[in-house]
């Protein structure tokens, strides 16, 4: 069964996933770049986490998804200069 869009997402890295969500789901051009560098940041603090609670191999394959995924987006956003 799939989810509703109103009910709320079961995250399995929440601590990263969260910010990341948010900046995939924002459609304001005003607040996408606050959201892009939040998600950057969470992203970021969990590799320097590493040493202490590396990340198993899905979370890997997860942060590299959501690492390409901003670098998508950003590109994106930003205004082409022809």
């Amino acid at each position: 069964m799939e989810a509703l869009p109103s009910e709320p997402l079961t995250l399995q890295f929440p601590d990263w996933q969260r910010a990341f969500e948010a900046a995939m789901r924002e459609t304001d051009p005003a607040t996408l770049a606050a959201r892009l560098k939040a998600a950057k940041l969470a992203i970021f603090s969990r590799l320097k986490t590493k040493a202490e609670c590396p990340p198993g191999f899905l979370e890997r394959i997860a942060l590299n998804d959501a690492i390409h995924l901003l670098r998508v987006l950003r590109s994106e956003g930003e205004p082409n200069t022809y």
